[in-house]
């Protein structure tokens, strides 16, 4: 009797163990019993975040333009720009500042093709505060600014173009369609 009670309490333990462990994608589970996240704020830019965004965007097209001969011209025509800055390795694994600008000039083409979608805004969490591309009137984000420094900093070499459209395929349910099943809306023509 006392070795099936401790059977029985074996599998009880793991199952819970299992309910926390690791999926084979290496993402955490939700535990059945989560504590409640904290309220999400989200809120306007404020001058300061906007002269920022600014900021790193006229730095980044100096930078392209030196390097590359091509400044930033908030078409698709950055996409390619970015991966040359990419594949060249001319932005350092530990170059934060100019990984982020990347990611600021990849959510406003995104701002671009969509500008009745989404906004640029303010996100607080629990993990803290971030610029996000919000789809307006949601809490439904994506978070540009960091989608290439993520991936960067742990040395990879991302597909800018694919992470792109990724994004833009994240928040489909929210963009304009063409009719008759036509397809998104885009408002830069695609080849």
């Amino acid at each position: 009797m006392y070795h099936l009670k401790s059977l029985i309490a074996l599998a009880f333990v793991c199952a819970i163990a299992t309910t926390n462990a690791q999926t084979p994608m290496n993402v955490v589970s939700e535990p059945t019993v989560a504590a409640p996240p904290k309220d999400v704020i989200i809120k306007e830019l404020g001058w300061m975040d906007k002269n920022k965004m600014e900021k790193e965007i006229t730095e980044l097209s100096e930078l392209t333009q030196t390097k590359l001969g091509a400044p930033i011209r908030a078409d698709l025509s950055d996409l390619d720009t970015m991966q040359r800055l990419i594949d060249r390795n001319v932005v350092a694994q530990d170059d934060y500042e100019t990984q982020q600008a990347m990611g600021v000039v990849l959510g406003n083409l995104i701002l671009a093709d969509f500008p009745n979608t989404f906004e640029w805004k303010i996100y607080e969490d629990e993990i803290g505060r971030s610029r996000a591309l919000c789809v307006k009137k949601t809490s439904d984000c994506l978070f540009p600014v960091t989608m290439l420094s993520r991936r960067m900093e742990v040395g990879t070499k991302p597909d800018v173009k694919k992470i792109h459209g990724d994004a833009i395929m994240r928040m489909e349910k929210h963009l304009p369609k063409l009719p008759y099943d036509g397809g998104i809306m885009y408002k830069f023509p695609r080849s």
